[in-house]
């Protein structure tokens, strides 16, 4: 079990496709997580594992439901990886969640990962200028306690080895998402509803 490891972090390296193509030292960050990729800035998973798993472990998401806790986890994702106060404020919600990265950010408080619209399991061509796949994305998955929100363990790996971590469940994955206004949520906060 990863919370079980002396540092609780599971990583692998990067894809062969990525291996030539990132960087293993930390100079500066881009200045917006929404810049295209650009390989010259693009971090390698032992580079996100020093400057992010590793300082994650211990944390607190503070949020009650499973999004708002993943964009906790993404915001301080940013956060360490140096991006200024202007990326934190709007997150992106597309794939993947930090683009110039290639970073999915992915929180697990229950038996099951939400991987969204597209999963490593199939290779499917994601950014076609750049030859990269859902295999080279990156996932930083957070293993959170479900009682205390706190952060127990990390996976970091690229796509094509997340299987070999986690078993898929189905082999087509859609997610249409709408956002819903916090107001509706307040309205009927602490309340039972059903729909007749």
């Amino acid at each position: 079990m990863i919370i079980n490891n002396d540092n609780s972090i599971l990583s692998y390296p990067d894809t062969k496709n990525l291996t030539y193509r990132i960087r293993h030292t930390y100079e500066s960050t881009p200045t917006t997580m929404l810049k295209e990729l650009d390989f010259n800035n693009l971090f390698s998973i032992q580079l996100l594992t020093e400057m992010v798993a590793k300082k994650l472990i211990g944390k607190k998401l503070e949020a009650e439901d499973t999004k708002n806790r993943g964009q906790a986890l993404e915001r301080l994702a940013l956060q360490l990886l140096g991006y200024s106060d202007d990326n934190l404020q709007g997150l992106a919600g597309d794939y993947p969640d930090i683009p110039n990265q290639l970073l999915e950010v992915k929180v697990q408080d229950s038996p099951t990962v939400d991987l969204g619209k597209y999963t490593p399991e199939t290779e499917e061509l994601v950014m076609a200028d750049s030859n990269v796949t859902t295999r080279d994305i990156r996932y930083l998955i957070a293993l959170t306690n479900s009682k205390t929100n706190i952060i127990e363990g990390l996976v970091l790996s690229p796509g094509e080895r997340l299987g070999e971590i986690f078993t898929y469940v189905s082999d087509t994955s859609f997610k249409c998402q709408r956002s819903i206004s916090m107001s509706f949520f307040e309205e009927y906060k602490r309340k039972c509803v059903f729909n007749p």
